[in-house]
């Protein structure tokens, strides 16, 4: 059997509080195919980026990687040293940040910054590391690379200074890409920029991505599979095409109905009522239950488990049969606004 890129097994992060010890992410699992683009998607407070963090060994106290597993090219990745893994990242795999000026050093101009990245990771000559910086920063499509990569973050603007994260994270040609809210805060002219351009890295390279993301229009974008995320546990996950035309978990479907339609009616928004649980507060059953529309008593007394459906599908729901059956979901809503009447 052809190995994946990433496999990530019933992992557990815990962290610890004066109110105890609480899992933020809780036996999750997935796997990236090499050159394969995965949405990871979900509220604030649901566990995403948290999950990116303990794939790159960068949960520090009071966190900590409690359980499960984490396989990258095969080779397990909890257990490894500090030293270990700074081998392992920046050169293997790389994550793009979400906020590119708290990421990027403010007192180094951001030739410096990817030249350090290659002559840790490839032993090359200050020379050979900057004229790799100026080729980094033409590639992520910077005008004027010799100019710019003498300039310091501040001197760039948000869309330039976020190239600059991804030829960071980049230079060393790193087989997977972690990419933490990577549009967030740029206007949609830059977003698109962006986009494309990891589209093609993703073809041109070969680079696997996974994309930590609340922004379901990114993923529809992007992405080949979604995995959704919800009070630190996976709910559902599958084809990107088949989640979006026919989501089997009420979450998915909430999401998704919450995304603004161009054309649309003057209505309201939708959002979702009520809110993520805190860690410390996790309801009993399912988590989702006191959000959902479809809850019934079961939901609140015992914890739905992740089913495989076929096709890549699995969900996390007592009702998903209901819910991949639209004529019953069709009636059942009737019903619901019948009784609200």
């Amino acid at each position: 059997m052809k190995k994946k890129l990433l496999e990530v097994k019933e992992l557990v992060t815990d962290f610890t509080s004066d109110r105890g010890t609480f899992h933020v992410v809780d036996r999750i699992s997935f796997d990236i195919d090499y050159g394969e683009t995965v949405g990871l998607v979900g509220e604030s407070g649901s566990g995403k980026s948290i999950t990116s963090l303990s794939i790159l060994g960068l949960i520090k106290t009071p966190g900590r990687i409690a359980g499960g597993s984490i396989l990258f090219q095969g080779e397990e990745l909890i257990g490894k040293t500090a030293k270990e893994m700074g081998s392992v990242r920046g050169q293997e795999m790389s994550m793009i940040f979400q906020e590119p000026m708290t990421s990027l050093n403010p007192v180094l101009t951001v030739g410096e910054q990817i030249a350090e990245t290659v002559r840790q990771h490839k032993g090359m000559s200050r020379k050979e590391a900057m004229q790799h910086a100026v080729g980094m920063l033409e590639k992520v499509g910077i005008p004027m690379p010799e100019t710019r990569v003498k300039q310091y973050p501040h001197q760039l603007s948000g869309g330039m200074r976020q190239r600059v994260m991804i030829a960071i994270a980049l230079s060393c040609s790193p087989k997977l890409l972690i990419a933490d809210e990577p549009t967030t805060a740029l206007d949609v002219t830059i977003q698109a920029q962006i986009l494309e351009l990891m589209k093609t890295l993703n073809r041109d390279e070969g680079t696997g991505i996974l994309m930590v993301t609340h922004d379901l229009g990114v993923v529809a974008e992007v992405c080949e599979k979604v995995i959704v995320m919800y009070a630190g546990q996976v709910v559902e996950q599958g084809p990107s095409q088949e989640i979006f035309t026919n989501p089997l978990h009420p979450y998915t479907e909430l999401l998704l109905k919450s995304i603004p339609q161009i054309g649309g009616t003057r209505e309201k928004l939708y959002s979702i009522p009520g809110h993520v649980p805190s860690p410390h507060a996790m309801p009993d059953g399912c988590r989702f239950h006191a959000r959902c529309p479809y809850a019934f008593d079961r939901c609140s007394r015992e914890e739905p488990v992740l089913l495989d459906q076929g096709s890549g599908r699995r969900v996390s729901c007592w009702k998903y049969d209901e819910l991949a059956d639209p004529a019953r979901v069709q009636g059942e809503q009737a019903d619901q606004l019948e009784q609200s009447k």
